[in-house]
């Protein structure tokens, strides 16, 4: 009965979550960022989702895309060529953070291990990705373009990666569907000049959920046990990059209890769960431990660590609608650089600001979810910010930029209906597609989290897609093809 009722409750919140978004997408942030009426963004929306709607009925159809050895190879070059284009065409020059992941990777393959040490000290995980970055930049070179290379060879398997975990959930057409909505992604698309650490987090961290779905559907025994250790393992690596990686924890604990069948007694049951979970998190422990043992003379700072009292500061101002600014940096220049004392006092003064004036703060959440979820423009913007040289391609996209940004949105918009409609429909079937609560809780906690720390649309850019493994179920129960989904919930 427990059971049932949380479930309700995840998978209500769910729904409500696309409400929202659909709402602030399309008749408040959307209509205001793009300049064109509500009409018009829900039109080109609706009509791109009935377009997916139709390529999926087209994918049904074509029984030859089922033999994962042809579908593979083709779903690879159909992600490679747009983004192959992009970062060919769109000459993009790294700057701020880009620019400095791009530095502090080159500095680490000269040896110069004490560069951006005073940011570092207050923000360690901003080294991990330099860290991988500098191995990629000694085998192939220390130039940007190689960093592009490394971000384009990571989407491709993000995407491979994907349609192997919408399969596993949803079904092989649901897999073949979730792989061309994300190959075919504008804002994947256009934001893989940037040297950003979201492209291989994002490699990193659907493998961690595809070996956590695949292995928690088998009932593994004896040695086969350890390749929990593995999940892990990649946790790790993925939280060395950016740490969000551990809010997998909370879903993946609660996934266990209420959302598989409990078939065993209780006291079975909890057993084996625990026994899941200490493994994963030993392998988190191992691996986290070893790679800062092994570096620690390299980076200097605890590779992972984080603090959230600095995004608490900035993301409850409601002057910068909880977003970045500069003034947030005086307080980290007033404390010197200290971790502990910047992070306390930062947190301290961010509590202070919501108990000073609650009200302000629930009105400063609603405007930080309009930015946060509402719009898909920011893959556009920073591949576009700064141009050397400029091509004939960029000069028109520039021309055609609010074309560009509506199709891109409308993109975005039309799996966020049929995401819409997916979690409506499951929150009234009596059995869940396998992985359905786990992808709900995922999008509710880091939903949770943006209210009080920092917000920008590109921070989305990782739960985008776990909205189109809920568009590609919601295609599945429409195109009358979910009685071949595994049914792994209660």
């Amino acid at each position: 009965m427990i059971q049932k009722i949380l479930q309700k409750i995840v998978l209500t919140f769910y729904f409500l979550f696309f409400i929202l978004v659909l709402i602030y997408g399309n008749f408040i942030r959307g209509p205001y960022l793009y300049q064109r009426p509500t009409v018009y963004l829900l039109f080109y929306a609706m009509l791109l989702s009935i377009i997916f709607l139709g390529v999926f009925y087209l994918l049904k159809k074509l029984t030859f895309l089922e033999d994962p050895r042809f579908f593979i190879p083709l779903l690879a070059v159909t992600a490679f060529v747009p983004r192959y284009i992009w970062i060919r065409l769109i000459k993009t020059v790294p700057v701020v953070d880009f620019l400095r992941f791009h530095n502090y990777a080159v500095a680490l393959l000269q040896g110069d291990y004490d560069s951006y040490l005073e940011i570092r000290r207050v923000f360690p995980h901003l080294s991990g990705y330099p860290l991988i970055l500098s191995y990629v930049y000694r085998i192939f070179g220390d130039t940007v373009m190689v960093g592009k290379w490394f971000n384009l060879i990571a989407s491709v398997t993000s995407t491979i990666i994907l349609y192997l975990l919408a399969r596993e959930a949803f079904g092989d057409v649901a897999g073949r569907m979730a792989g061309l909505l994300f190959a075919l992604y504008p804002a994947d698309i256009m934001y893989i000049p940037l040297l950003a650490s979201e492209h291989i987090f994002l490699l990193l961290f659907l493998l961690s959920l595809y070996l956590f779905l695949r292995y928690t559907k088998r009932n593994l025994q004896g040695w086969g046990l350890l390749k929990f250790i593995v999940i892990g393992l990649v946790m790790a690596v993925a939280h060395i990059v950016r740490p969000v990686s551990s809010l997998l924890f909370p879903p993946m604990l609660a996934y266990l209890l209420f959302f598989q069948r409990k078939d065993k007694s209780l006291k079975v049951f909890l057993l084996e769960k625990g026994r899941i979970m200490i493994l994963i998190l030993l392998g988190f422990g191992i691996t986290l431990g070893g790679l800062n043992l092994a570096y620690k003379d390299r980076v200097q700072v605890p590779l992972g660590k984080t603090g959230s009292g600095f995004n608490m500061y900035v993301g409850t101002d409601p002057e910068r609608n909880g977003m970045w600014n500069p003034t947030a940096w005086e307080i980290i220049e007033e404390y010197n650089h200290d971790f502990e004392k910047v992070h306390k006092e930062a947190q301290k003064r961010a509590i202070e600001r919501i108990k000073k004036d609650p009200t302000a703060f629930i009105e400063l959440a609603e405007k930080k979810f309009a930015i946060q979820w509402g719009t898909d423009d920011y893959a556009y913007y920073w591949s576009m910010l700064e141009l050397y040289p400029e091509t004939d391609f960029s000069l028109w996209m520039r021309e055609n930029r609010e074309s560009v940004n509506v199709f891109a949105q409308s993109y975005y918009m039309a799996f966020i209906i049929l995401a819409t409609i997916g979690a409506w429909i499951v929150m009234r079937q009596r059995e869940y597609p396998l992985g359905t609560g786990l992808f709900a809780m995922i999008v509710l906690i880091f939903g949770a989290a943006h209210v009080l720390i920092e917000v920008q649309s590109r921070y989305h850019h990782p739960v985008a897609p776990f909205f189109i493994l809920t568009a590609v179920m919601a295609l599945t129960y429409i195109t009358g093809t979910s009685d071949k989904i595994g049914k792994g919930e209660v």
